[in-house]
């Protein structure tokens, strides 16, 4: 008989025992989402001061640790939709920045496979609906992507998008993602057509200005959204500029009106817009190298 309570005490403190480790340990999961989804929230507060660095090198040696440790966020919160978009911006940021126009080879791979892990970080930032059909038919997708009502996490799941199809024009299968990357911006144009200084607008524009004509090119309304892209700054975000240039007068072969606007970038002062400083200091320094080559595109 004292062996049975002796037993059943046992028991009883075992499952005690159990079920208050099961709880800390449960307690630790949910700290640690909440830590996690915290540290995201401020790291999407610090992403606006490191848009505001001007100093190229310097970012370009910050820019991919802090990338990771914003990954490390998402091993405790997954689905954290504030470190998802933050990600999606910082490795498309980085992409364009100081990969995607170099002259060597292995770093162009590079920014077509930062692009693509952007857009992965995009589309799970848009939920299981778009995830779901990302691969597949494209008005399911359609239709999941207008129920989205985030305009930054479809803008830079479409810029990545579209940049990376742009990398890989010579890849059928690529280039017929760029529908995709199309009916992104389009639902962004709905929602906020100034985003990120007029972005969607800067997007339509390289959209028609880079097709031919018979594959729904358009010079006319890439001159149409370029103007309104750089409307929306005053002129003083760069990067629409740069664009305007590359994609409009360069196939309309207006040398003159590409040589004033990339000398205007080149040439524009310091602490034009201070809030997009690093974007700014990027336009420059792409301008300064689509002006070199001038010769070779005219």
């Amino acid at each position: 008989m004292m062996s049975r309570r002796i037993s059943e005490k046992l028991a009883g403190t075992f499952f005690v025992t159990f079920f208050a480790l099961l709880l800390l340990s449960l307690s630790a999961c949910s700290l640690n989402r909440i830590t996690a989804d915290r540290t995201a929230a401020m790291m999407g507060e610090a992403s606006r001061a490191f848009n505001e660095e001007p100093d190229l090198e310097f970012a370009r040696a910050a820019m991919p640790g802090n990338l990771k440790m914003i990954e490390g966020v998402l091993k405790s919160s997954p689905g954290n939709r504030d470190a998802l978009v933050t990600l999606a911006q910082g490795y498309c940021s980085y992409a364009f920045a100081f990969l995607e126009d170099s002259p060597r080879r292995e770093d162009v791979a590079r920014a077509s496979a930062l692009y693509l892990r952007g857009y992965g970080f995009g589309v799970r930032a848009l939920g299981d609906k778009v995830r779901e059909h990302s691969a597949g038919e494209l008005e399911k997708f359609e239709n999941a992507v207008n129920d989205g009502d985030d305009a930054a996490a479809l803008f830079w799941t479409g810029y990545c998008l579209g940049n990376w199809v742009n990398l890989n024009r010579s890849d059928v299968a690529a280039v017929a993602e760029l529908s995709r990357a199309e009916l992104f911006m389009r639902r962004v144009l709905e929602l906020d057509p100034l985003y990120y200084n007029g972005g969607p607008r800067m997007f339509y524009g390289v959209y028609y200005g880079s097709r031919p004509r018979m594959l729904g090119g358009s010079t006319n309304k890439a001159k149409e959204h370029f103007e309104k892209a750089i409307k929306a700054s005053d002129g003083k975000f760069l990067v629409a500029r740069l664009m305007y240039a590359q994609f409009y007068a360069v196939p309309v072969q207006d040398e003159a009106l590409f040589e004033t606007t990339l000398s205007g970038i080149v040439n524009a002062p310091e602490g034009l817009l201070p809030g997009e400083a690093f974007a700014n200091a990027v336009a420059k320094k792409r301008a300064a190298a689509l002006l070199a080559r001038k010769k070779d595109l005219f």
